[in-house]
């Protein structure tokens, strides 16, 4: 799965729906074709061909979602709501919401917890230069839906030139907005300056948006938040907002304890180990000089046996020698006697 669109469209005034993966043949689920019957009454305000356009975006390429301008939330559902229905994808996905506004914050929040999608989402009150600042991130994708004055919007993609790697999808709003034509908005002249400048490549306008993708000139070296890190600072924030109560304080507390509690285990876990290999070197040399003993033993008995044997031997030598020197003096006095020699012979010993 490529999280960069492989298909382009270079007409701008063609907004109907189609898709910018190759890999989608037209929906990619039953979610998919109804999400914009199923997010209508949702605070925010949308096309068809944006919901349809931001779901598969978040189908594809929801790994990290950023978006600037959250006003109520539902954009955020729309995107993770594709985020989720990936089976492929290898871990929850993030979603970094940003708004000026506190309210949003709220609203949003309420949006997202409704949707069952709150536990993915970190919502930051402040604008892009300051989340930067605050949190170091490598957004996947990007929903530009902020301050659409000129200004507002090039502020934005300038930022987002130095964040973002190549080959990321970044949705901009409002880009096919009437107000544009009278300066009211800036989004077409900001996003035409940022593809002049080299930074990224128009792949269609779908909806009321404009897709681009980012090309080698964005720098982009950031990584993203760890899932325990992810999960702390959405409350932190969301506390701050004024969202959760300040008992959510005692759970960090507890998930902090937690995490010293685990580091705790691992360490005593290595420990363990290590002692149980010592103890298992001891075994087996232990049972090395065992079996070393225990083959000398044998040698030592066999040896002992083999002499005993000789010994046995020996003695049977001895006793027939003995009895052999007896007999030979019997048959020389006997001999001595009938040559008369009887005396002589005492002297033969």
């Amino acid at each position: 799965m490529t999280a960069t669109p492989d298909l382009k469209y270079a007409e701008r005034t063609d907004r109907s729906m189609r898709p910018s993966w190759s890999a989608n043949r037209g929906y990619l689920n039953a979610e998919h074709e109804g999400i914009y019957q199923a997010t209508r009454e949702l605070p925010g305000w949308q096309e068809e061909g944006d919901s349809y356009k931001l779901y598969e975006l978040g189908y594809f390429a929801g790994d990290v979602i950023l978006e600037i301008g959250v006003y109520g939330g539902r954009s955020a559902v729309v995107e993770l709501r594709g985020a989720v229905a990936n089976p492929a994808r290898a871990r929850p996905p993030q979603f970094y919401g940003l708004d000026l506004d506190p309210a949003a914050i709220v609203r949003s929040h309420d949006t997202l917890q409704a949707a069952g999608l709150s536990e993915h989402a970190l919502l930051y009150c402040g604008d892009l230069r300051h989340f930067v600042h605050d949190y170091v991130i490598r957004p996947t994708m990007v929903f530009v839906d902020g301050d659409h004055a000129y200004a507002g919007v090039r502020s934005d993609l300038d930022m987002l030139a130095e964040i973002l790697c190549p080959g990321v999808p970044v949705f901009c709003h409002d880009y096919a907005n009437d107000e544009n034509d009278g300066g009211e908005y800036g989004v077409r002249t900001a996003v035409g300056e940022w593809e002049t400048a080299g930074y990224a490549e128009f792949a269609g306008a779908f909806g009321c948006g404009a897709l681009l993708v980012t090309t080698p000139r964005c720098r982009g070296p950031y990584s993203g938040l760890t899932a325990d890190k992810f999960a702390e600072q959405r409350t932190m924030l969301l506390r701050n907002a004024g969202v959760l109560p300040e008992s959510s304080s005692q759970v960090f507390a507890l998930r902090e304890e937690l995490a010293v509690f685990r580091d705790l285990l691992d360490r005593s876990e290595a420990d363990r180990a290590a002692r149980l290999e010592v103890i298992q070197d001891l075994q087996r040399r232990f049972e090395e000089f065992v079996a070393s003993s225990a083959e000398a033993a044998r040698d030592f008995e066999s040896e002992r046996a083999r002499l005993e044997s000789a010994i046995k031997s020996l003695e049977a030598q001895v006793e027939l020698m003995g009895t052999t020197k007896y007999a030979a003096r019997r048959l020389v006095a006997a001999a001595a006697r009938r040559a008369g020699l009887h005396g002589r012979t005492k002297r033969v010993r």
